[in-house]
């Protein structure tokens, strides 16, 4: 009986309680604050085009049935690049293509995640609009502004491709930089460069 009474076990017991009270919590917790794969493209989707659209998924990171492994050789080696990573592509209608992708090389090797809206028009393709989705490590992202995103619609993707003029933030190129959050830009073009990239291979623009 001394026992349950000494300090030493009342702290144990007060330990052990704390543990099973917390370990409840973030259960309950994960269950309700649990996002599925379908929610959050439906969210994005819903950012991008200010309602939710009917979309087919080509690809997405977060799908047990649209994985990796289901993409052609050829779109698994352009899905994850050096400087980035596609990591959901869907079609929208008969002449849209969305794609989140991510972009490395931020501020602390942080990242930019970004929608992009890329449209055909007769086997044209252009870049028609760029959201923010998130961003990893990113103090200054609320540097990169409107005009930022805006600058990556491209009227012709496949001219972009064929001449190597990919996004920058200096030297040459499709120059579009942002004062005092240079990392935080870099990251934002190295996402739009990986679906130039990917489009332009893909669906073989060069030959157009």
């Amino acid at each position: 009986m001394q026992l349950f009474k000494s300090i030493w076990f009342r702290c144990v017991a007060t330990l052990l309680a704390i543990i099973l009270i917390s370990g409840v919590s973030i259960a309950v917790l994960s269950d309700v604050l649990y996002v599925s794969p379908e929610e959050r493209t439906a969210r994005g989707i819903t950012k991008v085009y200010g309602r939710l659209v009917d979309y087919d998924t080509i690809y997405d990171v977060d799908s047990k049935e649209y994985t990796f492994d289901k993409l052609t050789s050829e779109q698994q080696k352009l899905v994850k690049q050096e400087k980035g990573e596609i990591t959901k592509i869907y079609t929208i209608g008969a002449d849209e293509l969305l794609f989140q992708s991510i972009g490395f090389n931020g501020f602390k090797n942080g990242t930019v995640t970004l929608w992009i809206r890329v449209k055909n028009q007769n086997n044209k393709y252009s870049i028609e609009q760029v959201v923010l989705e998130s961003n990893k490590s990113q103090s200054l992202i609320g540097n990169l502004k409107a005009d930022y995103y805006k600058n990556f619609e491209l009227t012709d993707v496949t001219e972009a491709w064929k001449n190597g003029q990919l996004f920058v933030t200096k030297g040459e190129g499709n120059l579009n930089p942002v004062a005092g959050a240079t990392y935080s830009a870099t990251a934002g073009n190295n996402a739009v460069n990986c679906v130039i990239k990917y489009v332009g291979e893909v669906y073989d623009l060069e030959k157009n």
